[in-house]
């Protein structure tokens, strides 16, 4: 048996409906409240009026600031901006509703907030894995980032052109309120994006060399899950469907905390800081194969064992081919979701490639370590262009 430590900070509440009692859990927590959600999602639903009438008939909670200015990936000025909000009107608990974007943004403002600090020295300081943070509460409105249960933060600096990671445990939120009828009203294409992101998040978990039995255990549920659910939320919307989704994520999410991100977030997360409207999960679509392709022979039975999670009769395979079969099924779901772009489809060109490379060596070079396989630099360009093309 190997050594692993495995720590989770969380209460998650996982209940349809229990956005409705909000109130209750955000009072807990503090009495001045910061609502992040997106630019239009809750009000054209009708939650928001929930939220903020639940809100409204806790006693305890004085007053709630709404915050919707989020954009696709959360960035450095955005950040700014919801943390002054918490800081000029003294607010001491921040709620999130929303997907990966505003949750991050939630998180970010308010380990800046607590610290009147802006995110780049926050980042910048080596006692960020310590550093407190207000009081977070999450609910996700899609199944797919895992952000309501991890204690990760990815943002955006525009200017620079980079998407930077990072991690405290001041960013674990106090409650995750997970009610699956909050992801009812997702397009077809959120849908898609987001749930190839939890996919992403269970596959590279359970191959990377952060991997422990625990998180072995909730990537294999959520890729089963997925294998499942998935297609199905996809082309039909079924209730149970998107209810299980919302578990796959979540098991994906809390995987993530210990397994940790390897190459294809890395990858990704210079897609996105050169083009900040490029959907994550759309994204990690686009590198998912090529990086399979190089990396299924430095982990086979993991591999195998993803190809069995999701669907494929292996029993008369050698291992490799069982590894490699993997690649195949990814396939097939990118096919069934529709996800079958690549790079050019969103603008990027061969000369990009080299900015891509060093972005991704720059930025997220833990993840590269992370990863099952010793890639090089030239392993990076190789997967980048082979994504240009597709």
């Amino acid at each position: 048996m190997m050594d692993f430590m495995f720590y989770t900070p969380l209460r998650v509440v996982f209940e349809r409906e229990g956005i409705r009692d909000v109130g209750r859990y955000v009072s807990r927590n503090g009495n001045r409240v910061l609502l992040v959600t997106g630019k239009r999602h809750l009000k054209e639903d009708g939650k928001l009026d929930e939220i903020l009438e639940s809100l409204k008939r806790t006693e305890k909670i004085e007053d709630v600031f709404i915050f919707n200015n989020t954009p696709q990936n959360p960035d450095i000025e955005a950040i700014h901006q919801a943390r002054d909000v918490i800081v000029e009107h003294n607010l001491n608990v921040v709620l999130a509703v929303g997907g990966g974007s505003s949750m991050d943004l939630a998180k970010a403002a308010s380990i800046c907030a607590k610290h009147k600090r802006d995110i780049m020295d926050i980042f910048n300081d080596p006692a960020l894995p310590v550093l407190d943070a207000y009081p977070i509460i999450c609910s996700p409105t899609t199944s797919g980032s895992g952000s309501e249960v991890t204690k990760y933060v990815v943002f955006n600096d525009n200017k620079k052109k980079l998407k930077m990671a990072m991690s405290s445990e001041g960013f674990f939120p106090k409650v995750s309120l997970i009610d699956p009828e909050l992801t009812y009203s997702m397009s077809k294409e959120v849908i898609a994006n987001t749930g190839f992101d939890a996919l992403s998040h269970a596959i590279e978990a359970y191959t990377s060399r952060s991997a422990c039995p625990v998180t072995d255990a909730y990537c294999r549920e959520a890729i089963s899950l997925i294998h499942t659910y998935l297609v199905d939320a996809y082309k039909t919307k079924n209730q149970k469907s998107m209810d299980n989704m919302s578990l796959a994520a979540m098991f994906a999410g809390m995987a993530l905390n210990v397994g940790r991100a390897s190459l294809p977030h890395a990858l990704e997360h210079s897609l996105s800081a050169y083009r900040p409207n490029l959907p994550h999960g759309l994204g990690l679509s686009i590198v998912m194969v090529p990086f399979m392709k190089r990396a299924f022979r430095c982990n086979m039975v993991k591999f195998a064992d993803i190809a069995y999670f999701l669907g494929e009769s292996i029993s008369n395979d050698s291992l490799e081919n069982a590894a490699e079969r993997s690649i195949d099924v990814v396939v097939k779901f990118k096919e069934q979701l529709n996800l079958k772009y690549t790079l050019k489809d969103f603008g990027f060109d061969k000369k990009e490639i080299d900015n891509l490379v060093d972005n991704t060596l720059f930025t997220m070079e833990h993840g590269l370590k992370n990863s099952p396989c010793n890639f090089t630099e030239k392993d990076v360009r190789d997967i980048y262009y082979e994504a240009l093309e597709g």
